[in-house]
């Protein structure tokens, strides 16, 4: 589209896919990663929800990350001590319901997709740390540690949470206009919570498609074993005292071993436990978990979008699905600016316009979202008596089918591009409890029908009323 450029800097899930978003709409980009390359082996899983793999089927890269991936098909939680809190099937509900999986795979292999889904892989300059920013005129210049020079008509920073392209975001605003970010912008930052995560090869008897969670006081551990019965883990843990800003706590090999033999003996499933576990890694990496949705998140032609702006807790694996709503949703308000201004360069005011509209259809939605795991985290880590109680003596009471649904909830309601096409789910959805005629025709008495819906409805309620108490 014209002569317009977009700098993308990071070449993260968010970064990759605003790339192959923007090169499907014609409009010209480049993106600088400061790893040398794309998808480095950093030990990290990701969460593949509905409404990410829906996003991934209209990118036209699906097919490449369900043979990659698998799907979560048991869930089993124990406390500290052993005993199962719950444990429930998840595969055929949420299938059913989202026409989708809920998968895990490695983050690097998501990386690798979307970066051989590319065609002009020669925009991607690696080995390269943007130090400065600047805005000349209508135009954004990017310099680099090496010495580098690029320009561009906007930039977006997809560099994580230590993103400097928000850093530069903020120091331009701080000398132009103070009051827009405020003295200290970062102080909405928290950290409460740090983990240690990785993956292992196969150990003793643990089988793809489960999932195993260990819930005590002030921890959290979670397996979800993948393709080949690799296990994908982390260990979260309740920092002794809530950091506030951009100053993490730093961790050592040493603390990450002290962590892992306290916590060693944990069950994760009979005749295995999670040292078992941690003997078979691959990778593991220790690291705070900040969270955050900040207000703003663009200045003049800078954006971000991602970690930099919306850090997730990763207990409802929504972090990296909703990296990637956030980069379509900008792909589309780029194109549809560019489309009305007749494929001309922006001006600053329609550049500012399409920055805003995108944050006014994203910030609700992950701001909830990320409240959302921070409260799962709470209650599962029993952040207080009242999680403890909920977690131990509530949550067996709530059916399976219940479970499922508050799980892939954030599932439900992301947002789907406007400008890719939209194929068809990979499975067929089936309306909840469908419909009676059908249900009648297979001789199935529709009054037993309605109240057992009664009965599904009326447990939704006493869970919801349990969870509203858990807000607390």
């Amino acid at each position: 589209m014209g002569s317009f450029k977009v700098a993308i800097v990071g070449g993260s899930v968010a970064g990759l896919t605003l790339a192959l978003h923007l090169e499907k709409l014609g409009i010209d980009w480049f993106l600088i990663e400061r790893h040398r390359e794309i998808a480095p082996q950093l030990g990290a899983s990701i969460n593949l929800a509905p409404n990410g793999l829906q996003l991934l089927n209209q990118l036209g890269c699906f097919e490449e990350v369900d043979q990659k991936a698998y799907p979560m098909e048991h869930v089993t939680a124990r406390n500290g001590n052993g005993t199962v809190i719950y444990s429930f099937d998840i595969f055929d509900r949420v299938r059913t319901k989202h026409g989708y999986d809920i998968s895990f795979t490695e983050r690097r292999v998501l990386l690798d997709i979307l970066h051989r889904n590319i065609r002009g892989k020669d925009k991607i300059t690696t080995g390269q740390k943007v130090t400065r920013i600047v805005h000349v005129g209508d135009k954004v210049e990017l310099s680099t540690l090496d010495g580098r020079a690029f320009s561009a008509d906007i930039v977006v920073g997809a560099d994580g949470i230590h993103s400097r392209v928000r850093g530069e975001m903020w120091r331009v605003a701080g000398k132009e206009d103070p009051t827009i970010f405020g003295e200290d912008p970062g102080k909405g930052v928290n950290t409460e919570y740090g983990c240690i995560f990785g993956i292992s090869s196969p150990t003793n008897d643990l089988k793809a498609g489960e999932d195993f969670q260990v819930h005590d006081k002030g921890l959290m551990l979670g397996v979800m074993v993948g393709l080949g019965d690799v296990a994908y883990w982390f260990l979260i843990f309740a920092c002794p005292n809530i950091h506030v800003g951009l100053s993490f706590p730093r961790y050592s090999e040493e603390d990450e071993a002290a962590m892992v033999e306290s916590h060693g003996s944990k069950l994760v499933k009979p005749g295995t436990t999670f040292a078992d576990i941690y003997r078979n890694k691959r990778v593991s990496h220790m690291t705070p978990l900040p969270h955050h949705c900040f207000d703003r998140w663009h200045y003049k032609r800078i954006m971000c979008i991602g970690d930099s702006v919306h850090k997730f807790n990763p207990v409802n694996g929504q972090g990296g699905c909703n990296a990637m709503e956030s980069s379509i949703a900008l792909g589309d308000n780029i194109h549809a600016a560019l489309k009305a201004n007749g494929d001309k360069p922006l001006s600053d005011e329609q550049v500012d316009a399409a920055f805003r509209r995108t944050t006014e259809i994203r910030k609700a939605r992950v701001a909830a979202l990320i409240d959302e795991s921070m409260r799962v985290m709470r209650l599962g880590a029993w952040s207080n008596k009242a999680f403890e109680f909920i977690d131990n003596y509530v949550m067996w009471l709530v059916p399976g089918p219940v479970m499922v649904d508050l799980m892939a909830a954030p599932a439900s309601g992301g947002y789907k591009s406007n400008t890719l096409p939209e194929p068809a789910p990979t499975h067929s959805r089936v309306q909840e409890e469908s419909d009676t005629s059908a249900l009648a025709a297979d001789d199935v008495d529709i009054t037993d029908v309605q109240k057992r819906k009664r009965e599904t409805e009326g447990a939704k309620t006493s869970w919801l009323l349990a969870w509203v108490f858990a807000k607390k």
